[in-house]
């Protein structure tokens, strides 16, 4: 967390939320303010020629097929009892909206553990790649005021044991969301199917489930904001045959801050934190199921990124 925010962009073209849906582009709808990767949960697109107003991170306008790429750089804490250091991951996603009501979000990233339980070099190593198609499903009232219904499904991959996890998790959600003019609220659910770890070495875990909720607000063309927050519960594992398992349930919550900065019409800057508001029990432990990607399982963060909108 003692590196600045202006080196963390330059390090790697990188994510750590989708940006919100921009439906003053929807054909036929007169200009007028458009309306929380929830990732997956995130702030809203910014364009300086118009207005862009907050709405779901997943949600897409049902106009035009649309293209997003998001860098990212991030630094976690970890602190655990007898495990303590940081993680900085390099993240890159993107999201392709297509005329059809569908979408498809890619996430990948690399990581570099730096804990006190690590006696190699922090080299950075690659994580667990994960990819999510999901449905616009339903769509009610005006632009200014549109409701939304979005569900999908997907994967994350298992990976090298370094620093990512060897297990392969489906996942399925479902998000709505609703604008009201220049804000916006969201909220999403998600339930992640964990799979078996391919290494004696790993923390065997239950399902995951996430609650988020998100509120966007657009400032200006060039500024905006979002808050998210998100209570996780990691399921225990005692069906499973592992030796290494979760005994007991574990929760956690966090609150997610971000704010994007339009550079141009088509680049925008977005820098924020994940701040635990309930420490999970037992860090310790639950750092061997390697939930790197899960927002607030070992400590803090602050990120910064890049979006490019095509």
């Amino acid at each position: 967390m003692n590196k600045t925010i202006s080196t963390l962009i330059a390090i790697f073209i990188s994510q750590n939320s989708f940006a919100l849906v921009d439906y003053s582009q929807i054909e036929g709808s007169s200009p007028a303010p458009s309306t929380p990767n929830v990732k997956r949960s995130a702030p809203p697109i910014v364009k300086r020629n118009a207005p862009a107003a907050a709405s779901s991170s997943r949600s897409a306008n049902n106009g035009p097929t649309s293209f997003e790429l998001l860098t990212s750089y991030e630094q976690q804490k970890v602190a655990g009892q007898t495990t303590s250091g940081e993680l900085n991951k390099l993240s890159l996603m993107a999201h392709f909206q297509t005329q059809y009501n569908l979408y498809l979000d890619v996430n990948y990233w690399a990581a570099s553990n730096e804990l006190s339980t690590n006696k190699q070099e922090g080299a950075y190593e690659k994580g667990n790649p994960k990819v999510i198609l999901g449905f616009n499903w339903l769509r009610f009232g005006a632009v200014q005021e549109m409701a939304t219904v979005d569900i999908y499904g997907g994967a994350s991959f298992g990976g090298d044991e370094a620093v990512a996890t060897t297990r392969t998790d489906k996942i399925v959600g479902v998000e709505t969301s609703k604008r009201f003019y220049n804000f916006a609220i969201a909220i999403a659910y998600d339930y992640n199917l964990t799979g078996s770890p391919d290494s004696s070495k790993e923390l065997t875990i239950g399902n995951i489930s996430t609650l988020k909720t998100s509120l966007g607000w657009v400032v200006s063309g060039d500024i905006s904001f979002v808050v998210e927050g998100g209570m996780v519960t990691v399921d225990n594992a005692l069906n499973s045959e592992s030796a290494y398992k979760l005994k007991e349930d574990v929760q956690f919550s966090y609150i997610k801050p971000s704010v994007q900065l339009g550079i141009s019409p088509l680049v925008s800057l977005e820098m924020g934190g994940v701040f635990r508001s309930r420490r999970a029990k037992d860090v310790d432990t639950l750092v061997d199921a390697k939930l790197w990607d899960t927002p607030g399982a070992y400590g803090n963060s602050l990120f910064a990124g890049l979006k490019f909108s095509m």
